[in-house]
């Protein structure tokens, strides 16, 4: 606890030049950043934090996949959490809602650029997430805005698209079956997609459940555009095994001899997180037993470190969630090496998003 608490204080006063503490916790009250994007800057901002956490003798954490809701976030609330339990970024995309999309009929989401004005250390500036209704009414539209802004404003990297998403057990909770999202992965959007990334080198991530019939489609877009790189969230997430009998670490290995353009990333359920539709442990990735990472997929990681990334998977309904999602990624670094933990935990995001090891 002293030791904790040693490096909160540091952090604290470190803040000061390093890393400041919001002064005001309305986003929009922060004037937009000026575009493009100044990434080298950013990117000097970014080592700079690392390198604090990590003098303190933390592995710092950089989160690839989350995402808010701009008109209600706590800037305060989280950089303090943020300095305290040693994470050093959030790759943040921005939401847009329902009521946002009937009102104003947006696309696109603009509320990095205030992001950035506020607190330009914290945050890596990620385009507007492709969740509904935005991405699932107007897919294409969707698509080629996003390339617009992205191109327009240097984004380094893409948010996430739900192309075949079930509901979360909160959304199966409220019932909210708008979420149970199918757009092929083959689909003229999706080409546009990769096309876009395959040129650019820009990295997107994708929420595609884990279903047998899935993985060949996916496998051809991975071949017709192989410098597409392209993050499958949730490694492990299985919600119903009966669509599922091809996966495993064997399976996961041979797609990444493959498709070297393919990574994961580690957002995943704790060892007794049940899915109520099906009535099934969804993350086959724990040893119930021990509470750490079943041996083979572990040795998966081992052999693969910079194909799989930290992340956090933070929405805009469960933003209250940063201190526990730091803890469980911090549990599923100590299955493995501490040489492994480094690059999991944020190299592994330096060499995908700047072509460069850290």
């Amino acid at each position: 606890m002293r030791y904790l608490l040693s490096f909160a204080l540091v952090m604290s006063l470190q803040a000061e030049i390093i890393s400041p503490i919001p002064s005001n916790n309305e986003l929009s009250s922060y004037g937009k950043v000026d575009i493009p994007f100044d990434n080298v800057a950013l990117k000097k901002n970014w080592r700079t934090r690392i390198e604090a956490i990590k003098n303190e003798g933390i592995i710092p954490l950089i989160d690839v996949e989350s995402s808010f809701n701009p008109r209600d976030f706590n800037l305060i609330n989280y950089a303090k959490t943020m300095d305290e339990e040693g994470i050093a970024m959030i790759a943040f995309s921005p939401q847009i809602g329902e009521k946002t999309y009937e009102k104003e009929s947006k696309l696109w989401n603009d509320s990095p650029r205030n992001l950035m004005s506020a607190d330009p250390s914290r945050y890596i500036p990620t385009s507007t997430a492709g969740t509904y209704p935005a991405w699932t009414k107007e897919p294409e539209n969707f698509i080629k805005e996003s390339i617009k802004q992205a191109t327009l404003q240097h984004y380094l990297l893409l948010g996430e698209f739900e192309f075949r998403h079930y509901l979360s057990p909160r959304q199966y909770k409220r019932n909210e079956y708008y979420r149970d999202v199918t757009i092929p992965i083959d689909s003229p959007a999706a080409h546009l997609l990769f096309k876009f990334a395959n040129e650019s080198g820009i990295a997107f991530q994708i929420h595609y459940e884990i279903e047998d019939e899935l993985f060949e489609p996916l496998e051809k877009m991975l071949q017709l555009y192989p410098k597409a790189k392209v993050i499958w969230c949730h490694l492990a997430q299985i919600r119903y095994s009966q669509k599922a009998k091809k996966y495993d670490p064997v399976f996961v290995k041979e797609l990444l001899e493959r498709h070297p353009n393919l990574y994961f990333d580690l957002a995943f359920g704790d060892k007794d997180s049940i899915y109520k539709p099906s009535n099934e442990f969804q993350s086959r990735i724990w040893d119930r037993n021990t509470g750490k990472l079943k041996p083979e997929w572990a040795q998966l990681i081992e052999d693969y470190p910079y194909h799989f990334l930290t992340a956090f998977d933070i929405g805009g309904d469960r933003e209250d969630e940063l201190k526990n999602k730091a803890i469980s990624s911090r549990e599923v670094l100590k299955s493995l090496s501490s040489k492994t933990q480094e690059i999991v935990a944020y190299k592994a995001f330096w060499k995908l998003v700047f072509n460069e090891d850290y």
